[in-house]
């Protein structure tokens, strides 16, 4: 027989038949992952996001500092995203809401509350309990090392150990008290409970450059992610308009201090003059002496009025020195200075250019540095101006003071009493001039700082959320099903793919290379029941005998046929049937085929020369003893051994005793003897063997029978396995049929599906049908 060519392209059929094959694996693997991640979806906790929605708006009005030294402008939102997940911000809505403190359990109700808690730093983290132990409200309070003290409803408890450490401290108030009732409480170390808000927040700008910033926050609680929403947006609008608010306080300090210095020297200067007048009666000053004090009054307040510019421009160089990036600084003051305003014009666009650039690069990469390099030094000519400004004013206070001195030294000309009443006159003059103008600006400022509000606007408040966000049962079901499946496929085909066994007859054409006579399906396990007129298990694998309609029966059917015409014109009488391992199935084999053969009228005889595991006998219900040790060693003829079946024309010799030396028995020339004796006698001699392999029984034997057929298990016979059993055969020159594949299962049902089903008679006659069932072929043996 010659080997068809076959196609070797790769078809879905082909992958449908490994996921057929490997069916259990896969739906294991499946079940696996899809019952994992169910089991973990419906445990898990859920998780609640709150969220809130904030606009930063842009300052319409920016003082000389700010546009000086805000760094931050030329990217708002990336620097509030920052402040808004800064740790002080977290820590002061920790302290705020007292989230290092949880408690679990508490009865909350109209009444009720749970304050103050404070616990040492020993026993931070630990957990307490506090049971209510009758209805006075009496309760007691403890943790896994006992009770640590007793307390009563409404009254602050202090635990038994007082020291710093250890002492734990609440305020528990509540009406109609309960016994039993108990509730948990523990007291995270604040770190820990700021890390903690930290960790599960999150802020996102709500699309492309429209500085709208969300801010979301998930806990387990959903009261609890909604209160920290809404105290990050307050917290953080209230420090946003503290912020914008400092220069009109930093203003109003200083002027307050100006003003209750001068408010002091008012009052001593109006009380002098007074006092002055009551002395001498003298009431009033003339012409040129009033005219006098009037302009030493006007630059006074001149001069006052250069020191709150000092003192503006002098805060403005030491924010530009200390690189400050924050936005604050001191009002201005209506000053018109083109130079500065240029400046930080030139600042503002290198500071612009820096930022995109940081989208792409590290601040090590030389263009960041050289940008850097350039904001340095405009910052130091920025600092350069405002000290040569501070020194300008400097020079004008210096001569505003030698104008003052000049218009002083006018008034001693004047005669004595009429002098001293000048000076006094023109002090209290001054001081309340100065004093009006401190006013004046005190009230600007304060009204500054009123009328401030911050660039927070506040869109959407954080709601109760209703449904969790976390775990989402329909997404994580379907992630399951979907990775579920995945995993069967891989873990299908990786198996497939370690797995060096022969699978189909394709393979087996493909890595054997020798012709297939017979293709035999998998034989259906016999049901146990319990009943003395069914076949045993190995005689129920007789299936030619029970079904032979069946579809299996047509295959050794097939098989018979293929034999027959493997040598036309020479008629084929012996054939020795092995395998190359153990538990292939040869010995079902043999009897089936043996069955069929018979049943064409040709007297058919089955040797079984498997001396180490026999199995022929149990298939026709014989004894084993005597068989073909017994004929070999001498003690009887053959034909006093020979056994008749059930079936006409079929002869069976059993193995006999299981000798110690099987080899040297098969060997002798006393069994070549026998097997011509067989010929001369039988028309088909079926000779079943050991494996291959394992053994040389199979390869003696096969040196003196005309004809061997090897038995190829599919799915657990592997190619090299066989390659090595036929190279072995090979060297005892061998004549070798070719191969009979067994147990063609429904895995391989897209080759052979019509091998899913059999048919069989029972006793009674009447014709059933059975499914499928796995597949066995009788007791151990090779």
């Amino acid at each position: 027989m010659e080997l068809t060519p076959r196609n070797e392209d790769v078809h879905i059929s082909d992958y449908l038949r490994v996921l057929f094959r490997r069916r259990y694996v896969a739906l294991l693997s499946f079940l696996t992952v899809f019952v994992s991640v169910a089991i973990h979806t419906f445990l898990a906790t859920p998780i609640y996001e709150a969220y809130g929605t904030i606009q930063i708006k842009d300052q319409s009005k920016k003082s000389l500092l700010s546009e000086l030294v805000d760094l931050s402008q030329t990217n708002p939102v990336a620097a509030e995203i920052e402040i808004l997940k800064s740790r002080s911000l977290a820590e002061e809505v920790v302290r705020q809401l007292k989230l290092d403190t949880i408690v679990n359990g508490f009865p909350y109700q109209p009444g009720w509350d749970f304050t103050d808690v404070q616990v040492g730093r020993a026993l931070k983290g630990a957990v307490f309990t506090v049971t209510l132990t009758d209805s006075d409200g009496n309760y007691r309070v403890t943790n896994k090392d006992g009770e640590i003290g007793r307390g009563k409803l409404n009254e602050p408890f202090v635990s038994t150990d007082t020291s710093e450490k250890n002492r734990v401290s609440f305020l528990f108030t509540g009406t109609d008290a309960t016994a039993g009732t108990w509730f948990r409480f523990q007291q995270q170390r604040f770190r820990a409970a700021v890390l903690n808000v930290l960790n599960r927040l999150n802020v996102q700008q709500v699309g492309d450059k429209t500085q709208i910033l969300r801010i979301y926050f998930r806990h387990p609680k959903p009261q609890v992610a909604r209160e920290v929403v809404n105290a990050i947006i307050n917290t953080y609008t209230r420090r946003n308009i503290d912020e914008n608010a400092r220069e009109a306080r930093e203003t109003l300090k200083f002027i307050e201090g100006q003003r209750e210095l001068v408010q002091s020297k008012l009052s001593e200067s109006e009380g002098n003059l007074r006092d002055y007048k009551a002395e001498h009666g003298i009431m009033s000053l003339s012409e040129e002496a009033t005219t006098v004090i009037q302009q030493y009054s006007k630059f006074a307040v001149e001069q006052a009025n250069i020191q709150i510019e000092k003192q503006h421009y002098a805060s403005i160089l030491a924010a530009v020195k200390a690189g400050s990036e924050a936005d604050f600084g001191l009002p201005s003051i209506n000053l018109e200075n083109s130079v500065l305003s240029n400046m930080s014009l030139t600042l503002a666009e290198l500071q612009a250019k820096r930022q995109e650039l940081l989208a792409d690069l590290t601040p090590s990469h030389p263009d960041v540095m050289a940008i850097d390099a350039q904001i340095h030094e405009v910052k130091a000519k920025i600092a350069d101006v405002l000290s040569s400004t501070i020194t300008t004013l400097s020079a004008r206070e210096k001569k505003l003071a030698g104008v003052l001195d000049e218009i002083g030294e006018s008034l001693r000309g004047l005669p004595d009493k009429e002098r001293d009443l000048a000076e006094l006159v023109r002090a209290r003059q001054v001081n309340s001039e100065i004093y009006t103008f401190l006013l004046q600006k005190r009230e600007e400022a304060r009204i500054t700082e009123a009328s401030t509000i911050g660039n927070i606007r506040t869109i959407d408040d954080a709601e109760l959320p209703l449904q969790p966000i976390s775990p989402n049962t329909r997404l994580n079901m379907m992630l399951g099903f979907v990775a579920g499946i995945l995993l069967g496929i891989a873990v299908a085909f990786f198996l497939e793919f370690i797995d060096d066994s022969l699978k189909s007859t394709d393979e087996v054409e493909r890595f054997v290379r020798q012709p297939i006579y017979g293709v035999i399906p998998r034989i259906p396990e016999s049901k146990v029941i319990e009943d003395p007129d069914l076949p045993s298990p190995a005689s129920a694998n007789l299936v030619t005998a029970h079904s032979p309609k069946s579809p299996i029966s047509e295959a050794f059917r097939t098989l018979r046929t293929n034999i027959h015409f493997a040598h036309p014109g020479q008629p084929t009488t012996e054939i020795l049937i092995t395998s190359a391992s153990p538990s292939e199935g040869k010995s079902t084999i043999v009897a089936n085929l043996a069955l069929t053969i018979a049943n064409t009228g040709k007297k058919t005889l089955i040797v079984d020369c498997d001396l180490r595991k026999p199995n022929v006998h149990n298939f026709f219900e014989l004894s084993r003893d005597p068989g073909l040790t017994t004929i070999v060693t001498g003690e009887k003829p053959w034909k006093d051994v020979v056994l008749p079946t059930q079936i006409e024309n079929l002869f069976v010799i059993p193995s006999g005793p299981i000798p110690p030396n099987p080899t040297e028995l098969l060997e002798s020339q006393a069994m070549r003897d026998l097997v011509d004796d067989f010929r001369a006698n039988f028309d088909m001699i079926l000779i079943d063997s050991p494996p291959v392999v394992p053994v040389t029984d199979a390869a003696i034997l096969s040196s003196y029978v005309k004809n061997t057929l090897m038995v190829v298990e599919l799915g657990r016979s592997r190619a090299s396995v066989v390659n090595r059993a036929i190279d072995l055969l090979g060297k005892v020159n061998t004549k070798l049929l070719g191969l009979v594949t067994n147990n063609i299962s429904t895995g391989y049902r897209y080759d052979y599906g019509y091998y899913t089903t059999y048919y069989y008679y029972a006793s009674d006659g009447e014709r059933k049908r059975r499914r499928k069932r796995k597949g066995r072929y009788g007791y151990g043996g090779y």
